[in-house]
């Protein structure tokens, strides 16, 4: 039984001009390996328990690109579990958003002529065990390789979008397109601050990195010389890490603020202090408290992301053009 209640089925046949996406990672954006975002490193720290494994195999960041002469291209997925109950793709052309679609497809959509550039944004919040793209029979495509400069992005559930509404709108998402680079997520809802996250990210190679953690920690009673412990030794990393290195302190939390978020944003100053090369972003600074942002109290909604993601790109812009 898939992720959505339904059961597999066979991807159709059709007129179209199928691409084995299986052997064409210079396709793929935010990847691995076709597909897959994670590194071994990374599942292996994510492997419990069960629901966190499940949140690190979505498909989360993962996309297509390629510039075609395409009038018409299909696409299809085959699910696995999902985190949420959110099988939404995003289709994006020249850069700006042109189609929205929900579950496993086929999905057939006419495009404009010309040459343009494509990105399929892969359901963000599901796993993706088999996919199919296809273009009409007399495209041509090549692969788009995006923007010289990549970001990566470690953190939990709000870096992975996990309460927007589709991964178009998930704040890494926003938050790449605003800076033009082009982006890595390995966020993992659930997690907390980790040196062993950061480490994993770090090994994938990029120009900048940005990192937020912490409310977990608050929820999860993590102790507070262990948050102090890791929360070092992921700064050490970034204080290593050869690009930009940026992290976050947690965001307003409305449901829990009398808890000690405000301890461990002192220790993430504190760390990140010995180490100049890192800019320390206050998450306070550049989220509103509003509830109108929030699904839960804690976690943005699809305009909370927005506003989080624009103003993070405000702060980090002026150090990435030095």
């Amino acid at each position: 039984m898939l992720g959505n209640g339904r059961e597999p089925k066979d991807f159709e046949e059709t007129d179209m001009k199928r691409i084995e996406l299986e052997s064409r990672n210079d396709l793929f954006r935010g990847c691995v390996a076709p597909g897959v975002r994670m590194n071994e490193a990374l599942l292996e720290l994510y492997r419990e328990p069960e629901k966190r494994l499940l949140r690190a195999r979505c498909a989360t960041g993962v996309r297509v690109a390629m510039f075609t002469d395409a009038v018409e291209v299909e696409f299809s997925f085959r699910f696995g579990a999902a985190a949420r109950q959110v099988f939404t793709a995003d289709l994006q052309v020249d850069g700006v958003l042109f189609a929205t679609v929900t579950g496993e497809g086929p999905h057939r959509i006419p495009l404009p002529g010309g040459e343009k550039e494509l990105v399929l944004h892969f359901p963000h919040l599901v796993t993706a065990e088999e996919f199919s793209f296809a273009v009409d029979d007399a495209a041509s495509f090549r692969p788009a390789p995006g923007p010289e400069r990549k970001l990566l992005i470690c953190g939990d559930s709000i870096m992975q979008g996990m309460t927007c509404t589709t991964p178009a709108r998930a704040v890494g998402t926003i938050l790449a397109a605003r800076l033009g680079m082009e982006f890595h997520n390995t966020s993992v809802g659930g997690a907390t601050m980790t040196a062993a996250a950061v480490r994993g990210t770090c090994a994938i190679g990029g120009d900048a990195i940005v990192v937020a953690f912490g409310i977990n920690d608050v929820f999860l009673n993590t102790p507070v010389e262990t948050f102090r412990k890791e929360c070092a030794g992921c700064c050490r990393l970034l204080g290593e890490f050869p690009g930009k290195a940026f992290i976050v302190t947690p965001i307003p939390c409305l449901k829990k603020e009398n808890g000690p978020v405000e301890e461990l944003r002192e220790i993430i100053r504190q760390s990140a202090g010995a180490f100049p090369r890192i800019t320390v972003i206050e998450g306070p600074a550049i989220f509103p408290a509003e509830e109108e942002f929030y699904v839960d109290g804690t976690h943005p909604n699809d305009a909370g992301m927005a506003v989080y993601a624009a103003r993070l790109a405000r702060i980090m812009d002026p150090h990435l053009r030095v």
